[in-house]
């Protein structure tokens, strides 16, 4: 009994009747375009955005950021002092919004 109801909730799923085909290929949608964040533009005025505080609280509630934080201050820091957000977060594997909020803090720009 057990087989059987498996076997027809797969059918269900797997119905490609005539149909069901033309409802797939007939459906309206309008693709939109994000732009990526790799050519977002960093300025200094950052800081002022409105979203600033809400990015940096969401970074300091992950819980790499104390990991990142410190393997940051120790280990990238002294080779590369003037590194730039884009270089962290490649280096880092995370994103530009994270290398921006660890740059602020271990810079000391509170």
């Amino acid at each position: 009994m057990q087989r059987t109801d498996l076997t027809l909730k797969q059918d269900r799923l797997t119905d490609y009747s005539a149909e069901k085909i033309q409802e797939m290929t007939t459906a309206e949608y309008t693709p939109i375009s994000v732009p990526s964040s790799r050519f977002l533009d960093i300025d200094k005025d950052y800081k002022s955005h409105p979203l600033w505080p809400i990015l940096v609280e969401s970074v300091r509630r992950s819980p790499l950021y104390a990991g990142l934080v410190g393997y940051f201050r120790s280990k990238i820091k002294p080779s590369s002092p003037d590194i730039n957000p884009r270089e962290l977060a490649s280096m880092l594997s995370i994103t530009i919004g994270e290398a921006l909020v660890i740059l602020h803090e271990c810079n000391g720009q509170e």
